[in-house]
């Protein structure tokens, strides 16, 4: 199971707003919204409410490539110009970096506050590191 990490309500509708008017000016106190952008028009509630939606079904994918990018940092050391990794690590990576497009989480239910939760039974797959050093 991907781990979710909590994010505030605020920062939601923060991240909804930067995605739906990209370098807007506004204020948020709370969840009260003070626009202040004489470019850009204000997002009506129900534009802000579907984007929150939308990106809180996408954190378990966007987790998932975070955490691989990680496991890829760990390796990259193997592939310096000094170094001939195996062609058992070099699988590995082609692995990790495929994972997102071989991974479809499917999700069990949404929390009270949509949140999604994924399935137990689709865990993520992860490749098995190798073990020659």
């Amino acid at each position: 199971m991907i781990e979710m990490i909590e994010t505030t309500e605020h920062e939601r509708i923060v991240e909804a707003l930067s995605h739906l008017r990209p370098n807007a000016q506004f204020r948020l106190q709370g969840t009260e919204l003070m626009w202040a952008d004489p470019t850009q028009t204000e997002p009506t509630q129900e534009e802000i409410d579907e984007k929150v939606i939308e990106l809180k079904i996408a954190q378990p994918l966007k987790e998932l490539r975070e955490k691989r990018n990680r496991r890829i940092a760990l390796t990259d050391w193997r592939f310096r110009s000094d170094l001939s990794p195996s062609q058992e690590w070099k699988d590995y990576c082609v692995a990790l970096r495929d994972l997102p497009a071989n991974y479809s989480p499917s999700f069990d239910i949404m929390t009270e506050d949509n949140y999604p939760l994924v399935k137990e039974d689709n865990t993520t797959p992860w490749p098995e590191e190798p073990t020659d050093g």
